[in-house]
């Protein structure tokens, strides 16, 4: 489990794709968007879907790194 509940805003995204860039340099050492876990697809009209792949482990790395505000990180709360 993660250490965030990350929340998307799509139309608030412009499909930059800073996100995935951030996060597949963290997993992957590269700046290539096929290697994140963070997938951002822009339809035909511009619209953006924002989607995480199985692996994405919420670290929130990608929200830290959008300029537009289309997601936001809150940490979880933790049993005790």
């Amino acid at each position: 489990m993660g250490k965030y509940d990350i929340q998307v805003y799509t139309e608030k995204c412009t499909g930059c794709l800073r996100c995935q860039l951030a996060c597949s340099d963290l997993t992957s050492k590269a700046f290539n968007p096929l290697l994140s876990k963070i997938q951002v697809f822009i339809s035909n009209s511009g619209e953006c879907t924002i989607h995480f792949t199985e692996e994405c482990n919420q670290c929130g790395i990608c929200v830290d790194h959008c300029f537009y505000d289309a997601m936001q990180k809150n940490e979880k709360e933790v049993d005790k």
